[in-house]
C-alpha cells in the first residue's frame, strides 16, 4: 500500500472514530471469514460485495470530509462576524455595497444550518469552534 493511501485511510479512520462509526474501508477489505460447512457463500460473491461497499465508505469519508471543512470555514466566519473582524472586502464591481440586513439574514441563515448540521454529525464538543 503506498504512502499517500495509508495517510488517507488514517485520517478517514480518525474522522470515522469522531463520529462514532467503527468500520472503515480498510477494516471491511481485510475481513476474512472463515469456512465451517461445505454450503455457505460464494467468497467471490461476498468480496465484490464487500468491494461495494468500500465505494461507499470512501464516498461518505469524502462527503464528510468536505462537509467538515465547509462547516469549519463557515465557524470561523462566524466567529470573526461575532468579533467584529470585517473581512477583506473582494473587488467586485457588481457589487458596489454589502447591504447590512442582507448580511445578517445570511449569518442567522448560517447559524441554523450550523446548529442542524452539528445535530446530524454528532462530532465532538472539543471540536466546535465558539
Amino acid at each position: 500500500m503506498d504512502e499517500h493511501m495509508k495517510r488517507r485511510l488514517d485520517k478517514q479512520k480518525k474522522l470515522f472514530r469522531q463520529l462514532g462509526i467503527q468500520l472503515d474501508a480498510l477494516s471491511v477489505h481485510e475481513k476474512t471469514f472463515s469456512t465451517k460447512r461445505l454450503k455457505g457463500y460464494d467468497p467471490e460473491e461476498v468480496d465484490a460485495y464487500l468491494d461495494n461497499v468500500i465505494q461507499d465508505y470512501e464516498r461518505f469519508y469524502a462527503t464528510i470530509s468536505d462537509l467538515m471543512d465547509k462547516w469549519q470555514e463557515q465557524q470561523i466566519i462566524i466567529r470573526n462576524l461575532k468579533a467584529g473582524v470585517k473581512a477583506e472586502p473582494e473587488a467586485d464591481p457588481a457589487h458596489p455595497e454589502l447591504d447590512q440586513a442582507a448580511l445578517e439574514e445570511t449569518v442567522a441563515k448560517l447559524e441554523v444550518n450550523l446548529k442542524l448540521l452539528k445535530k446530524q454529525i454528532r462530532p465532538e464538543q472539543k471540536y466546535f469552534i465558539d
